[in-house]
């Protein structure tokens, strides 16, 4: 992307925030729920590289409990977190002593694709090694001892759902929730149809409790397959139900991922190894963007608009009101920059514009940023 188009969209987007003081929540702070099981709490370390570990501060992670313990998985960092605040995300985004797991890479696959002035918040809500129940609202499974959220001096012990929901409220303080992730089965593998209910109660009831659209993506992911040594491959008929009863529901495949070898050498039959893992993370992304379009998750190109104006033109300010602006740069809407100009230059950059066709224009300091009609 050009480099000049990026900072003024950055800047742009910043004036836009600030002309509301009362503002609170910010609609480019995406936010994306995790919750299921041990692959979506995540625990490959063996073979992670620079990349698994590298760092932006447009990722954020909303901790999961209290840490403060080195990395296993990334030896370079100490992670501090306190629960329910939120950090900039390096792996492990759950239990202090996992690692990489699916929304790493999703992570890191929307970066590659979503317009460079939106941030991305993680709620990490799995719980290795527990059934459906724990998330069933009213349920109060317990959650066992190994997996349980430290709160300082309180652990998290029952009501997985009510729990998931606190922390989806708290990130909703500060965000807007796009999107779920979903990685549970293994320890549910026999239930089929059962199973399946219960998954799309706990979705129904997770949109109704947080304000959420019907249409909000939800994405589950495939258990690892026979042919890979999988555990659990027999519920794998049932994930893929999930998208006829739950609205804009895709299935991440997991066709070809691996299974674990452990440190000592040992063979996991639940878990997927590193290199898979990094895949599946990409293809949770490749399915969340394909149900995402581009008004709702605006790509690397789109052009921010002050909500309202883009559906209502005729509310956009004239040509007569840039005239004075110096240094101005002219956008189309969708991202591609028509020129740069100065005041005495302003017409004449105009002229070679289609008629009644509307376009960002933004002033190099700043001080405001407007849509406009070409006359």
């Amino acid at each position: 992307m050009n480099r000049t188009f990026t900072v003024l969209l950055g800047a742009c987007v910043v004036a836009f925030q600030h002309t509301n003081a009362t503002a609170q929540v910010d609609p480019n702070f995406h936010l994306y729920l995790l919750f299921g099981q041990s692959n979506m709490a995540g625990g490959c370390k063996v073979g992670i590289n620079a990349e698994d570990c590298d760092t932006t501060a447009r990722v954020k992670v909303l901790a999961w409990g209290d840490c403060n313990t080195q990395s296993t998985a990334c030896t370079q960092y100490k992670i501090v977190r306190t629960y329910d605040k939120w950090y900039t995300a390096f792996p492990p985004y759950h239990n202090c002593s996992e690692a990489v797991g699916p929304a790493d890479y999703f992570g890191k696959t929307l970066l590659d694709s979503i317009r460079q002035d939106i941030s991305i918040g993680f709620i990490p809500c799995a719980l290795s090694g527990q059934a459906i129940a724990v998330f069933e609202k009213g349920s109060n499974a317990a959650i066992s001892d190994y997996t349980q959220p430290v709160n300082g001096a309180t652990k998290i012990t029952t009501d997985g759902y009510g729990w998931m929901v606190r922390r989806c409220k708290i990130a909703q303080q500060t965000g807007v929730i796009k999107g779920m992730l979903f990685h549970q089965g293994e320890s549910n593998a026999g239930e089929g149809d059962a199973w399946v209910t219960k998954v799309v109660t706990i979705v129904k009831n997770l949109k109704t409790d947080l304000g959420l659209s019907d249409s909000i993506p939800f994405i589950a992911g495939e258990l690892r397959y026979q042919s890979e040594g999988g555990c659990c491959y027999q519920l794998n008929p049932y994930v893929n139900k999930l998208p006829s009863k739950i609205t804009n529901c895709k299935v991440a495949s997991a066709d070809g991922l691996k299974k674990r070898i452990n440190a000592d050498g040992s063979t996991d039959v639940y878990h997927f190894d590193l290199p898979s893992m990094r895949e599946f993370g990409r293809r949770y992304a490749r399915a969340f963007l394909s149900v995402a379009n581009h008004t709702y998750v605006p790509r690397k190109g789109d052009v921010a608009v002050l909500p309202g104006i883009a559906e209502r033109p005729e509310k956009a300010v004239s040509v007569a009101t840039v005239r004075s602006w110096t240094d101005a740069s002219i956008f189309s809407l969708n991202g591609k920059v028509i020129t740069r100009i100065n005041a005495p230059k302003t017409l004449n950059g105009l002229r070679g514009m289609k008629r009644g066709n509307v376009y960002l224009v933004a002033r190099k300091s700043f001080g405001s940023a407007r849509l406009m009609v070409v006359p």
